[in-house]
């Protein structure tokens, strides 16, 4: 059995070693607790990461106004109801791409980028118009992807190639089956007015002259070869006052016209 005193030293040790244990643990979490309440303040009160300055670059046809009241709207919303979402650190460049590209189909890409610490700079590349395509008086523009966009006004006429297509169809989508061989016999052609797929058409279109008449072209052949022997005719011919109603080259190797 121990003698008194040597339990009561053991007991005393004891005691302090539960103190300096409860003290180390009291101190952490008030220095956690610190540390916490003031990385909040220091990322979302104390305006170090906030965005000031909102840029776009590219935009050759739409007003920055629309895109800038949208960004403007986002960063001015809370969470949490108390910490703002105007903090660069937390701004997801990704969403806005995302949300822009797919909002607004005239935008090939959309490219966002933080300019620390202060700002957001928008970098879009719009589509280049390689026509107009009208479903049944139904207008927009097109590109060489057949991305749709946009309802070009018809009050003064088109200045680009337009493509009215008359058929009654389900989808308001570019028919790829005549978009193709449209492009490769209007390219370049310095001849073509308009083109029209009439309504009735079986895998024909017209071509429209800025002479007055129209040139029949069929998907059945290579519609390349149909415009060379179309050339070729005219060369031959040698008629500068040729003004039929209309030029068939539906059938291969042969010209028919009115």
């Amino acid at each position: 059995m121990l003698p008194a005193n040597v339990k009561s030293y053991r007991d005393q040790v004891a005691r302090r070693h539960r103190r300096t244990f409860v003290f180390k643990v009291v101190l952490g979490g008030i220095a956690i607790g610190a540390a916490g309440v003031g990385l909040v303040y220091f990322l979302f009160f104390s305006r170090l990461f906030e965005i000031r300055e909102i840029s776009f670059n590219g935009l050759d046809t739409m007003s920055s106004d629309e895109f800038r009241a949208k960004v403007s709207d986002f960063l001015g919303q809370k969470f949490l109801k108390y910490l703002s979402k105007n903090n660069i650190l937390f701004v997801s460049s990704g969403n806005f791409e995302k949300e822009f590209a797919s909002g607004y189909p005239i935008f090939k890409s959309v490219k966002v980028e933080k300019k620390f610490f202060h700002g957001l700079l928008f970098d879009f590349v719009e589509r280049k118009p390689a026509g107009v395509w009208c479903f049944k008086g139904d207008c927009s523009y097109f590109d060489a992807d057949k991305v749709l966009w946009g309802h070009p006004a018809r009050s003064s006429g088109f200045i680009f190639l337009t493509i009215e297509d008359k058929r009654d169809r389900t989808s308001r989508e570019i028919d790829n089956e005549f978009f193709k061989p449209i492009i490769e016999v209007t390219q370049d052609s310095g001849i073509v007015k308009n083109v029209v797929i009439p309504a009735d058409s079986f895998r024909e279109f017209r071509v429209y002259t800025a002479d007055g008449y129209y040139i029949m072209f069929s998907l059945d052949s290579n519609v390349k070869n149909q415009l060379e022997i179309f050339n070729i005719f005219l060369k031959e011919k040698g008629d500068t006052n040729f003004n039929p109603q209309y030029v068939d080259l539906r059938i291969d190797g042969r010209i028919y016209y009115k």
